[in-house]
């Protein structure tokens, strides 16, 4: 017997969470998320958040198990918009969304916990802040600087 989930963390997958929900017996299931992952379609899922992606300004809404570990997700334009795609899957499901009262400032600590050792040596970006880190031994550049420092290198007048 599986025990009751607890609430979420205040991030997943980057996003910070504003809302959730655990599916329970009042909630029913339309047979189909038409959420596609590896090729297969995500089947019913026991918990639901919607998150806000700071990076794209969007809203994500998160599939997940039991222990709030994202098995898909999808992106809305607004969490009305996500709590409607939400309700089509999994009817009955309006009244189970729970407020997550995370702040910004939460989430920011949250992920600074999470990448502590994956920042740049160079800037202090953390690995979700850049869209890649190259990591040789104990050192770490994003693209940004690998950037900068091409442009400087390229074109004096950008050197500082």
């Amino acid at each position: 017997m599986t025990s009751e989930p607890s609430s979420p963390p205040a991030v997943l997958d980057c996003a910070r969470v504003i809302e959730y929900a655990v599916l329970n017996g009042s909630v029913g299931y339309s047979g189909r998320t038409l959420l596609f992952v590896g090729g297969k379609e995500l089947g019913q899922v026991p918990c639901l958040a919607i998150g806000e992606d700071k990076k794209s300004q969007g809203v994500m809404l998160f599939h997940c198990n039991h222990e709030w570990t994202v098995l898909g997700c999808s992106a809305h334009g607004s969490v009305t918009e996500a709590k409607d795609r939400a309700e089509r899957i999994y009817p009955g499901l309006s009244a189970c969304w729970m407020k997550t009262q995370v702040t910004e400032e939460q989430a920011e600590r949250y992920l600074d916990e999470l990448f502590a050792d994956e920042r740049c040596s160079f800037c202090g970006k953390r690995a979700d802040q850049v869209e890649q880190i190259i990591q040789r031994d104990q050192a770490r550049i994003c693209d940004h600087c690998i950037n900068e420092f091409h442009n400087s290198l390229h074109n004096p007048s950008h050197a500082q």
